[in-house]
């Protein structure tokens, strides 16, 4: 029993530094995860599409041609989320959360956009 437990232990300490290792690697610093976000975007379920510019004074994401501009409230690496205040239709202030969904390896993320009770996955355009 103690050498199964010894041997669970030593996995569990293998396994978990290295899950927490890939998030920071993943997502690398604050600066560099706004960066990764940038450029264009298609819905991967239609035609919709997003650009997207945060490291302007001014972060702007435009829609199907509609731009919203706002600015960065908050970034979380661990999560790999960016939380951007938006000026909405009508004028009213929204936050939105872009957030990075990586594969299983690590080489490619998607992009997932909660917006008004709604998310949306994207991802970059020229990939399938």
């Amino acid at each position: 029993m103690t050498r199964q437990l010894t041997k669970k232990s030593c996995i569990t300490s293998l396994v978990i530094p290295a899950i927490l290792m890939f998030t920071l690697v993943a997502c690398s610093s604050s600066s560099d995860l706004a960066t990764q976000l940038n450029g264009q975007w298609r819905n991967e379920q239609g035609s919709d599409t997003v650009n997207i510019n945060l490291t302007k004074e001014t972060s702007s994401l435009t829609i199907d041609g509609h731009t919203f501009t706002g600015a960065v409230e908050k970034m979380d690496k661990g999560n790999c989320t960016v939380s951007v205040k938006v000026a909405a239709d009508g004028g009213s202030p929204e936050v939105w959360t872009l957030q990075q969904v990586w594969n299983d390896n690590g080489s490619a993320f998607k992009l997932k956009l909660r917006r008004n009770g709604t998310t949306e996955t994207f991802i970059p355009v020229g990939h399938s």
